[in-house]
């Protein structure tokens, strides 16, 4: 049941009460979405710059990225647990480590890693943009944009060069 549905997409006009109403800037925002859950409607909207929004739902816990925002929500309590405060670095996905329990949010200069319960673990700020990234069972293996290649640990966000 859950998907995101953009609000443009909607032809029969259903009526949405969402659970929480989040948005990135409304005075530029140009693209409305719903996420529909098994517990309720989240609805949000964001500037599109052509990166689709992600989420994961760990158990009543909600990982979502659109725009240049991430948020964490406890959808069984309805509130806000993590929102990001800076927007300079755009999320491309958002993936799930079953082995160490944690969710990572990839950016375009950032990993930042969570606790499956919303509790941030570790954050990862580079000076190179990430290119190119693989999910490996202990890290995801990064390239950045000048070739320079990492693993780094979901334990603990630490990273060696691989060659």
């Amino acid at each position: 049941m859950n998907k995101i549905t953009s609000l443009e997409k909607i032809k029969d006009y259903e009526m949405y009460n969402p659970l929480l109403t989040l948005s990135e800037d409304l005075d530029f925002d140009n693209r409305f979405c719903i996420l529909n859950t098994n517990i309720g409607d989240i609805a949000f909207s964001y500037y599109d710059i052509g990166i689709a929004p992600d989420y994961i739902i760990q158990d009543t816990i909600l990982f979502l990225s659109f725009g240049k925002g991430y948020y964490i929500v406890n959808l069984k309590e309805k509130n806000l647990l993590y929102q990001s405060n800076d927007s300079l670095s755009v999320i491309f996905e958002i993936v799930k480590s079953d082995i160490q329990s944690c969710v990572v949010f990839i950016g375009e200069m950032s990993l930042i890693c969570f606790s499956l319960k919303g509790e941030r673990i570790w954050e990862n700020n580079y000076k190179n943009t990430i290119f190119d990234w693989s999910i490996m069972d202990e890290g995801i293996s990064i390239v950045f944009e000048n070739n320079e290649k990492w693993l780094i640990f979901f334990k603990d966000g630490n990273g060696i060069p691989v060659v």
